[in-house]
């Protein structure tokens, strides 16, 4: 199956000659690594590219090959093929929606489980830890290989497995990062670009975060709430959620992001087997059994009660598994 879809979007790359690729609004590393690396390979096979997405990405990821041809303006132009990448519905991509409606054709790829499956051609594979290393084997099916496509892949896979620390890194992934490695990439660089971006002041606002973190009484949820949350150029959820792991027993972890007046966006971590897709999922979000998250309409106060309650209530008493 995997050769027969892998087939059909060279197939379909191979007839095209106009592309616009685009993923979901506030690229990460994935999402914009995975896009960046075939931009370059449609450039190396001569066709028409361009990549739009709802806003220009932070500059954590300045240093990715090519991140200045992202753009954020909308093109009326009709394209022969979108190419979706790491978004699991059209409506994820924001105002780009508009141009994937008007192309051509839809290739989707991604591997998130909440994926709605919006394209003419789908490679969805959620048993794999990232969209970059799904498309790896495009690259190798079509033998183009250089240090720019690398290490957008590098970045990609390193981003959405922790760091190889998650438990959707696999030895397939490590194979595919060791033949990324012979194009001379540097871990210890990326990982610097994509983590050593905190001010004095972050370190200040993360302190009092942890000083007022919340549990419930079996200890099992562990949460935060933020008020008035600002956008950086780069983004401090990560860096919570990692300080918020070290706690001990704890299997669901929330941040709740006050973004606007009545409007709380919520991250979902899970530390063993609790499905947060689910979760995210009734509200209206999605993403990964470990790692999902939704934006819901309401005040802080009664956004977080409501989704506390429902995990309360749906988890199990918290062992292990989403009912």
């Amino acid at each position: 199956m995997k050769d027969k879809v892998l087939n059909e979007i060279i197939d379909k790359i191979k007839s095209s000659k106009s592309f616009f690729i685009t993923s979901h609004i506030h690229g990460d590393g994935d999402s914009l690594g995975s896009e960046l690396a075939i931009y370059i390979l449609l450039k190396i096979l001569n066709k028409n590219v361009i990549i739009v997405n709802n806003e220009i990405p932070v500059q954590t990821y300045s240093f990715l090959p090519k991140f200045n041809v992202i753009k954020n303006k909308v093109d009326k132009r009709k394209y022969d093929v979108a190419i979706v990448l790491d978004c699991t519905d059209s409506h994820r991509a924001g105002k780009s929606k508009e141009m994937i409606d008007n192309a051509d054709y839809v290739i989707n790829i991604d591997h998130h489980i909440s994926n709605v499956y919006f394209g003419d051609i789908n490679w969805v594979k959620p048993a794999i830890s990232s969209t970059s290393q799904i498309i790896y084997d495009l690259f190798e099916k079509l033998g183009i290989m250089n240090k720019n496509i690398a290490l957008c892949l590098y970045t990609g896979i390193s981003t959405d497995t922790g760091n190889f620390t998650y438990d959707n890194t696999t030895g397939d992934t490590h194979k595919i990062v060791s033949h990324l490695m012979e194009y001379k990439i540097n871990p210890s660089i990326v990982y610097e670009k994509m983590h050593s971006t905190c001010t004095p002041l972050d370190l200040i606002f993360i302190g009092k975060t942890i000083s007022f973190l919340k549990f419930d009484s079996k200890k099992k949820i562990c949460w935060a709430v933020l008020a008035n949350w600002a956008e950086r150029d780069y983004d401090l959820t990560e860096v919570i959620f990692s300080t918020m792991r070290l706690v001990k027993d704890v299997e669901v972890l929330l941040l709740f992001k006050e973004v606007s007046n009545n409007k709380v966006r919520i991250n979902l971590r899970s530390t063993l087997d609790v499905d947060v897709n689910k979760v995210a999922k009734f509200f209206g979000g999605g993403g990964h059994k470990k790692a999902s998250g939704v934006t819901i309409k309401g005040s802080l106060n009664i956004v977080e009660k409501k989704v506390i309650a429902y995990i309360k209530k749906n988890t199990n008493t918290y062992k292990n598994k989403i009912l």
